[in-house]
């Protein structure tokens, strides 16, 4: 297959270079990222600049590579219609520096590197992994990856929809399997606390702590007790559920 890696983490990120090592064996490959980290950036997209483009050699790997000073948006767009040559069969974002999962997926460049490749009628994935222990192994998420791509290949590959996979940091022989599931709704419990920096300038800093891991049925709960996730995702944000009740109290 065809495909085209990119993440939010940047170019240099040790995460996309495992799954790019991982894949290009039986894959055609080529990335295009960012040049520098673009985490938290969602869906944006640069439209009042120029994007430079910059072809990079990545030590230990055969494939093509790109540096784009852009957004993960931005990455897939202009590799899609000037990089890559030809058509694409999937587009892999990640590996990411830390779970996509409940409400990141509205926050996350990696996720919306996927989404827009589903925009462009493209068959896609966001994959992430948890990295809060500095003892994790990237190799693990590109194994899933791989695996995923390749169900996928024969049996299902929608060019409308992104498969969000999430890996949780543990031993390989630890994982308890893989469940398919719907996105939870982690909460942040945020608040901010007020600090000066050097030259007295006040600044407030996000601290808090997350919820919503008990939620049974929810990609939150799954990868709190072991077990790889899976979530279809669809750009269409349309409450389905309501629609017509809105429009007999609207119309």
């Amino acid at each position: 297959m065809k495909l085209l890696l990119t993440n939010d983490d940047g170019i240099n990120a040790k995460g996309i270079h495992t799954l790019a090592r991982r894949l290009e064996c039986d894959n055609e490959i080529i990335i295009a990222a960012p040049s520098e980290q673009r985490s938290a950036s969602s869906h944006s997209i640069t439209v009042r600049s120029g994007i430079e483009v910059k072809e990079q050699k990545i030590e230990g790997l055969n494939s093509r590579a790109y540096s784009i000073d852009g957004t993960p948006a931005d990455c897939v767009r202009i590799a899609v219609d000037k990089l890559v040559g030809g058509k694409v069969d999937m587009v892999i974002s990640g590996i990411n520096e830390g779970y996509n999962i409940g409400i990141d997926v509205v926050y996350s460049g990696t996720v919306s590197a996927a989404i827009e490749a589903a925009i462009c009628k493209i068959p896609s994935m966001a994959v992430s992994m948890d990295t809060r222990n500095q003892d994790y192994d990237y190799s693990i998420a590109a194994d899933y990856a791989n695996k995923v791509l390749n169900i996928a290949g024969q049996k299902y590959l929608k060019d409308d929809v992104v498969l969000n996979l999430n890996i949780p940091n543990v031993k390989r022989e630890e994982i308890k399997g893989m469940k398919v599931c719907r996105t939870g709704f982690k909460m942040y419990d945020d608040f901010f606390i007020e600090k000066k920096d050097e030259n007295n300038n006040k600044g407030f800093y996000q601290e808090g702590k997350l919820t919503g891991y008990d939620i049974e049925g929810t990609d939150l709960y799954y990868v709190k007790r072991g077990f790889v996730t899976l979530t279809p995702l669809h750009y269409d944000l349309t409450n389905y559920e309501i629609l017509n009740k809105v429009k007999n109290i609207f119309e």
